[in-house]
């Protein structure tokens, strides 16, 4: 009973904190996105999904169990691979093949998205499965 109160307070604060987030990141990075620059507050809205995703994910990993550990430890397996994949990708469009003009912050903020929102992401879809 404590850990479901537990569960039910954390998701309420993801919820309205992603809901915060995600509102404040589309309106920052609109303009932008709009004139075909790179969104400046990308990092917002990618936090703001993160935290939308957690307050899914919630229920299934604050009772710490054997069931959440499993979720925890696949989704990290998944996330290694992404983010190799992920660099590989931002390495061939930026060097050899050159259809993206990134600098290195900006690569790095791209890296952050991708990992801030895939992170999660597997996390909700392992614990569909299992």
């Amino acid at each position: 009973m404590v850990g479901n109160k537990k569960s039910n307070g954390n998701q309420i604060i993801y919820l309205c904190l992603g809901l915060l987030l995600t509102i404040m990141g589309i309106y920052l990075n609109y303009q932008n996105i709009l004139n075909g620059e790179f969104p400046n507050a990308l990092m917002l809205l990618a936090l703001g999904i993160n935290q939308l995703l957690l307050a899914c994910l919630s229920p299934h990993i604050f009772p710490r169990d054997e069931r959440a550990k499993e979720i925890m430890g696949k989704a990290m397996t998944i996330n290694y691979y992404v983010l190799f994949i992920s660099i590989l990708v931002l390495f061939l469009a930026i060097g050899p093949f050159g259809f993206l003009t990134l600098d290195a912050t900006q690569v790095l903020i791209v890296l952050f998205c991708i990992m801030a929102i895939t992170i999660p992401g597997t996390m909700v879809i392992y614990s569909k499965i299992i």
